[in-house]
């Protein structure tokens, strides 16, 4: 039998171990609580949508990003269903995949379009079962769910398939050279087949070729000894958040387009020489209206070219007509300045030249004033009449009478 004093011991003893075991139970208290705030305010605070349910699907737990997305306060959202708080068909896609989380224990990554304030916003949700370590129930209390808004990031991927399926069939090439060392180089189909190169050719192989091609158009010599004209684009790709982002360089094969316009300009040219030709043989168009009297009407404008050519075929007729006087009409002459005055009396000096005289007509008041500035002189070998009725008349009965000699 123990004695006062070991049952004494042991009592202390006991005590000792009490007090320990008070103070590590509060400690664990303190740890708990501690932990607990600090859970609650991680997932009030966190940047993603944190949610609990029961077995009958009511929220249990809502931070408060879930609940503003929601519209609503966390303490408005626990304790209703899905179906309470979203459209009847995106809270049924919800339910269906959370009762196959129940269903099987295991978790489940989905993703979710769901309307919010007039616009669809796409989730991505980890919903998995809540069950404590050990616990056989495969269900435990019911679920849990993580989510974050990858609208963006969806919205991201899919302006890439639109912007890489419209480089793939584009008829330009293109070349990106990412501005990050190591990254690799990218060109579409078309930029290998307007360089002739292989279809498996290396983007670095299409870059070697034209990375000394400025920008603008240019003759190019393809590997398999084509020459082709080419157009060059460059920009600026620029980085997510302002980092460094890419050059993109485009390539366009205006081959056709340039021979086409080289084509058109030499038909035009072409063209232009057979109207020039036509007008200058339509404005010396010398008319005999009596033995040894001719006329000209003098049309459109009066050029160093036309000037020329209108002098040969006048001197020329005189001589072949034995003419003795010849009518130059102005009047559908377009402008009459100093240089075409200047032509005008340098014609009537030719015709005095070899022998015959000059009768003008239908002179404009720009066109005598230029004349006279001109320093053109009336004189035995020169009449100057109003119009070409006149011209004509006065003319032929000058020939008639003889008086001209």
């Amino acid at each position: 039998m123990p004695t006062t004093q070991e049952l004494e011991a042991e009592i202390a003893a006991l005590r000792a171990t009490n007090a320990a075991l008070q103070q590590a139970h509060e400690e664990q208290r303190r740890q708990l609580t501690q932990t607990a705030s600090l859970l609650r305010a991680i997932a009030e605070f966190a940047p993603m949508v944190l949610y609990a349910k029961d077995l009958d699907g009511r929220f249990t737990l809502s931070n408060r990003l879930h609940a503003t997305l929601l519209g609503r306060t966390p303490d408005q959202v626990v304790g209703k269903l899905e179906s309470d708080l979203l459209d009847a068909d995106v809270a049924a896609e919800i339910q269906q995949v959370m009762d196959e989380v129940l269903r099987t224990g295991t978790p489940s990554v989905s993703e979710f379009a769901i309307p919010i304030d007039d616009h669809e916003r796409v989730f991505l949700e980890h919903i998995f079962p809540l069950r404590r370590a050990g616990d056989p129930d495969r269900n435990g209390n019911g679920i849990g769910g993580v989510a974050i808004d990858v609208t963006e990031r969806k919205q991201a991927e899919d302006a890439v398939r639109v912007f890489e399926a419209l480089v793939h069939h584009s008829p330009d090439g293109v070349l990106v050279r990412p501005n990050i060392p190591c990254e690799p180089m990218f060109c579409n189909p078309a930029l290998r087949r307007i360089l002739a190169l292989p279809a498996d050719a290396s983007a670095e192989d299409a870059a070697s070729l034209i990375v000394d091609i400025v920008p603008g158009t240019t003759e190019f010599l393809r590997l398999d000894g084509v020459r082709v004209d080419l157009e060059l684009t460059m920009f600026a790709i620029p980085g997510a958040a302002g980092g460094r982002g890419a050059a993109a360089t485009q390539v366009r094969d205006v081959t056709r387009l340039r021979n086409a316009i080289r084509e058109r300009e030499r038909q035009d040219e072409i063209i232009r020489q057979q109207q020039a030709e036509l007008i200058a043989e339509m404005s010396a168009q010398l008319l005999p209206l009596a033995p040894g009297v001719l006329m000209l009407p003098l049309v459109g404008s009066l050029d160093e070219s036309r000037s020329l050519h209108v002098r040969e075929a006048v001197l020329d007729a005189i001589a072949r007509h034995q003419a003795r006087i010849i009518i130059l009409d102005l009047t559908g002459l377009r402008a009459v300045d100093t240089t075409p005055a200047g032509r005008i009396i340098q014609l009537v000096e030719a015709v005095k030249l070899i022998g015959a005289r000059t009768v003008l007509t239908g002179i404009q008041p720009a066109a005598a004033a230029a004349l006279a500035d001109h320093g053109l002189q009336v004189d035995d070998s020169l009449m100057v009449l109003g119009t070409l009725k006149e011209a004509v008349s006065a003319t032929l009965a000058t020939v008639a009478k003889k008086r001209w000699r």
